[in-house]
């Protein structure tokens, strides 16, 4: 076994510092998880070689205490985000935030109202994270002309329209999804009206008794966006879903606690992405939506042939009009390409499905819980039946969409955004530059400051009580600005759908000894939100 040289364990320390100043501090090590792992591990082998276990793992823990040691002092004390107010344990490591999540059982936009009354609306979350409660900063961070970049979350899984940090790829590509929705949201319409006359078939087979509420919209949301992003639904809505269908639902539901801890750590989500790619229930939600995909590249293939062939035919044999099948005519046919168009197809999914599912289900909570708006609602429904379109507003139905989003919206997830090399000033805060910034909604739209009782359900503010609303702009469950959400229309065409149809027919009831208070403490942050699972009874109604 050789033995250390003194002058080694000298070097070690002053080595981890001029690590930590020299790359550490300059360079974005969160996509670098697995390398930085796999070069540790083969230098400590390495070392175990030629110098012994014993003396291999004192150089190990030396160079990695240092490192650690000097990496908390810088943290704490010299830090550029140094004098703004938190929690110490998220000065030193975001791992304070994972504890947080996990004590409070998965209610962290709780913990982020309490950090707002303790520290204000500037609070150190983390090593190099601001968490921001003030909305003068809205357009800063997120508006049109924010000269801030997505954060390192960005990075994860695959290249996606959202899941990519390159602003002018997101530009073109954000051109062809806004086109492809613009040609093909006229066609998506039968097919949101035939699942949800599927959802009205399983309620009206239900017969007044309980249903899992949170399933039926999971079942419907996931049908419609499966659709877009396949050509077809899967029929879980209908009860006629596959097995590998019923076994990827279920991965991705199950999965989502998860996502309520990993999002908070983007090195961790990327290392673990990449693993799970490999192997197991992610590896089969991958597998399944490029086999979706390709056989909906197929038919627009098949269709392009034919076309050729017999041009005097088109209207015949030409491709169906879908999201899907406008981005595939916009993307490249090669690899890279079809890398792109999966990676979209599980983004359509993923993006909105669960939202959607999670806002269906907080606005039947809420008529249920204020039957009035129900009545209202049904009246309004009834009164332009005539005009009916799922695109087509009505003043009552939307204040009612627009009041749950406010109080319990889909997305937790406060969209953390890099800030420019020179810095930022907002309101008078200098923020130094290369530091993550986020807003979070959920205390936003819950701050007196914004809307008057903002804990109270309240649709009357969107219509005759214009002045319960203080600052509209706090209100952006669909973000803002250049990554703004592009399926705005469609989720409020798939929301207008299923309230209007559902609440023409039935009322819904809440059984005996609900308890309001025990339900909405239950919503967990998985990322999107999570509704706890709750029957409820739809009752059919007169007047038909």
């Amino acid at each position: 076994m050789a033995s250390i040289p003194p002058t080694l364990l000298t070097v070690l320390p002053l080595t981890a510092i001029i690590i930590h100043e020299g790359v550490l501090r300059r360079v974005e090590v969160d996509h670098l998880t697995l390398p930085i792992l796999a070069v540790s591990s083969i230098g400590y082998l390495g070392l175990t070689y030629f110098t012994g276990f014993l003396p291999a793992t004192m150089l190990f823990l030396t160079f990695w205490s240092s490192l650690w040691t000097y990496i908390g002092l810088y943290r704490v004390f010299f830090h550029p985000l140094r004098n703004y107010p938190g929690p110490l344990g998220a000065r030193l490591s975001k791992w304070y935030t994972v504890n947080s999540v996990v004590k409070t059982r998965w209610h962290y936009y709780r913990v982020q109202q309490e950090m707002q009354k303790q520290y204000g609306d500037y609070v150190r979350t983390g090593p190099r994270e601001l968490t921001i409660f003030d909305p003068g900063a809205l357009q800063a961070i997120l508006g049109s002309q924010s000269k801030t970049t997505k954060g390192p979350f960005y990075d994860i899984l695959d290249k996606s329209l959202n899941l990519n940090r390159d602003r002018p790829w997101h530009r073109q590509r954000r051109s062809v999804w806004d086109n492809a929705y613009k040609k093909s949201l006229p066609h998506a319409t039968p097919q949101i009206e035939d699942i949800c006359d599927q959802l009205l078939g399983r309620l009206r087979k239900a017969a007044g008794n309980p249903v899992p509420l949170l399933e039926v919209m999971t079942y419907f949301s996931y049908d419609v966006m499966c659709a877009l992003a396949f050509g077809k639904p899967p029929g879980y809505t209908a009860g006629e879903s596959s097995a590998a269908a019923e076994h990827i639902l279920n991965t991705l539901t199950q999965s989502i606690s998860a996502m309520g801890i990993m999002y908070h750590m983007p090195w961790l989500m990327n290392a673990l992405a990449f693993l799970t790619s490999l192997a197991g229930p992610m590896k089969d939600w991958t597998d399944w939506s490029v086999s979706q995909v390709k056989a909906r590249m197929a038919v627009s293939q098949i269709c392009a042939l034919l076309l050729l062939e017999y041009t005097d035919i088109i209207q015949v044999i030409d491709a169906p009009i879908d999201l899907m099948g406008e981005l595939i005519k916009n993307t490249s046919d090669d690899d890279a390409g079809h890398a792109l168009l999966y990676g979209d197809s599980r983004l359509i999914i993923s993006a909105g499905s669960e939202t959607t599912s999670s806002a269906l289900t907080f606005v039947f909570m809420h008529l249920a819980l204020y039957p009035h708006h129900m009545r209202a609602i049904r009246e309004e429904h009834r009164a332009n039946l005539s005009e009916y379109h799922c695109s087509t507003p009505l003043p009552l139905l939307d204040a009612v969409i627009n009041e749950s989003m406010r109080l319990w919206p889909s997305i937790f997830f406060a969209t953390p955004r890099v800030t420019p090399p020179e810095g930022l000033t907002i309101n008078g805060h200098f923020i130094p530059g290369d530091m993550i910034v986020q807003i979070p909604p959920f205390p936003l739209t819950r701050d007196a400051r914004n809307f008057v009782r903002p804990d109270d359900f309240i649709p009357e503010r969107w219509t005759s009580k214009p002045e319960l609303i203080l600052n509209r702009s706090a209100f952006f469950p669909f973000l803002i600005g250049p990554y703004s959400c592009v399926g705005k229309t469609l989720a409020y065409m798939e929301l207008r759908s299923v309230i209007r149809r559902v609440i023409n027919e039935f009322d819904v009831v809440l059984p005996e000894g609900f308890v309001a208070e025990k339900y909405w403490n239950g919503i967990k942050d998985h990322f999107t939100a999570g509704p706890p699972k709750q029957e409820v009874r739809f009752v059919p109604t007169e007047g038909l």
